[in-house]
């Protein structure tokens, strides 16, 4: 499946040029942006829950919205519920992941059909190499139905939630075009990634997961419910509740560039008994390192030609250089920097400058 290699209009250049064609351009979402920022709540919970429905009363229901926009402005994190993904098909999703990174494929026992050119499983599970955990990164719907039928079933109603999002972002900033999101993300160019967090049954065990933001547009989360996902919000460690059913929706950083920064792309970790300024109480996570933890992250980056439709609006004929790229050409170079290089082996060990240094202010604190 394509991963971005196109070019990004940001929001710091090309301020003063106006759309051409119908299509909301890139100044329309940073004057939306502005406005709903107006409507942000401070005091609501960093993660709230909301059930954003199934689409059918999303062009009425304005408030609902508007409420996750708040949220993905507040923290930049909400726990979304649909009835387009029922609670037995995530725990199925779940336990199949769970099951196959326990007991990945072994090389000598695979089938001619499991097998790419080089001899390694086609969905090969990864040791990270600096946290207590191994993943296996996923693209496509042979490699999801390699893994168990059931992640195909689970990635079709997670691309049918990741549309809904977005449109409900695209309401709840205020813009004309309420399709303009989804339409920029209607190739699927989507990630699978499944994580197991080893058991370690030490207290001196800290992040199970470094902290980080994501690299992409949105991010929706299934995990089991052990104790330990967190975010830095308002400069404190918080922990994002489990509610069974529901998905974690975070914004990556492309989106939060994409929006001027007024959807926030924050700080998680998986925190363990030892790590440092954790707002989870303790005694929940010393029973968590005494389990193995289960999550499956879905990543939605968008099509590849984005660039020109951008373009093509703002009446753009040259894309130029931005900051928030850190001087690189493209997406997909960006994605490769921010994530730790490609395909499955990439760690995930690369920060923004302005990640980095709020990560050094927290180290301080120890």
């Amino acid at each position: 499946m394509f991963r971005t290699t196109f070019g990004f209009v940001l929001w710091q250049h090309n301020m003063s040029r106006i759309a051409t064609t119908n299509t909301t351009s890139t100044s329309q979402i940073e004057t939306a942006a502005t406005a709903a920022a107006g409507i942000n709540n401070c005091g609501a919970a960093a993660v709230p829950l909301i059930d954003i429905g199934d689409g059918s009363t999303i062009d009425t229901d304005f408030e609902t919205s508007k409420e996750l926009v708040r949220a993905l402005q507040n923290s930049g994190f909400a726990i979304v519920r649909s009835p387009l993904l029922g609670t037995d098909l995530q725990s199925s999703a779940l336990q199949a992941s769970s099951d196959f990174l326990a007991n990945p494929p072994k090389r000598e026992s695979a089938t001619n059909t499991d097998i790419n050119s080089n001899g390694s499983p086609i969905v090969e599970v990864i040791q990270h190499p600096t946290d207590p955990k191994s993943y296996a990164m996923m693209d496509s719907y042979q490699e999801f139905d390699d893994v168990s039928p059931i992640l195909g079933d689970y990635v079709r109603s997670l691309q049918s939630i990741k549309r809904l999002v977005l449109k409900h972002i695209a309401i709840g900033l205020g813009m004309e075009n309420a399709e303009f999101f989804t339409s920029l993300h209607d190739q699927d160019n989507d990630t699978l990634r499944l994580i197991r967090y080893h058991p370690t049954h030490s207290t001196t065990t800290g992040n199970r997961c470094k902290e980080h933001s994501d690299y992409g547009s949105i991010t929706l989360l299934s995990t089991d419910g052990n104790s330990g996902l967190e975010l830095y919000h308002e400069n404190v460690w918080k922990p994002v509740p489990h509610v069974p059913g529901a998905l974690v929706v975070n914004v990556g950083s492309l989106l939060s560039g994409w929006t001027n920064d007024s959807l926030k792309a924050t700080l998680h970790r998986v925190a363990g008994p030892a790590s440092s300024n954790s707002g989870t109480p303790n005694e929940l996570l010393v029973q968590a390192v005494c389990h193995a933890r289960t999550s499956i992250a879905f990543f939605a980056d968008p099509n590849q030609d984005v660039s020109k439709v951008l373009a093509k609006t703002n009446n753009i004929h040259s894309v130029e250089e931005d900051s928030f790229l850190q001087g690189m050409s493209s997406v997909a170079e960006y994605i490769a920097w921010r994530s730790g290089g490609s395909g499955a082996t990439r760690s995930g060990v690369s920060f923004t400058e302005q990640e980095s240094k709020r990560i050094h202010r927290n180290d301080e604190d120890k």
